[in-house]
């Protein structure tokens, strides 16, 4: 859905580069926190009981899909399992 209108979007965009550098990183930070506790919580919804170390990683795969090649992708994955794994088994 895109209804807002152009001079809307300007506005919005001269009243954000007004701002300090340090608060328009602070509203960064905190819809970037935001954005990750929906897709989070979508997560757990529709995966009960999901696993701490398989939710990290459905993270992941969602906000970096994109990012790499898919052998540099699958590789990730695989070390971050290997990773939380290891960890998870040497706070026992």
């Amino acid at each position: 859905m895109n209804d807002t209108p152009e001079h809307i979007y300007k506005k919005q965009f001269e009243i954000t580069f007004e701002q300090p550098l340090k608060e328009r990183l602070e509203n960064i930070f905190e819809m970037t926190e935001l954005a990750r506790n929906i897709i989070q919580n979508r997560i757990k919804s529709q995966n009960p009981g999901i696993s701490d170390i398989d939710l990290k990683i459905k993270l992941f795969k969602i906000f970096y899909k994109t990012d790499f090649d898919k052998q540099t992708f699958d590789s990730i994955i695989d070390d971050m399992q290997k990773y939380y794994a290891h960890k998870e088994s040497s706070n026992r």
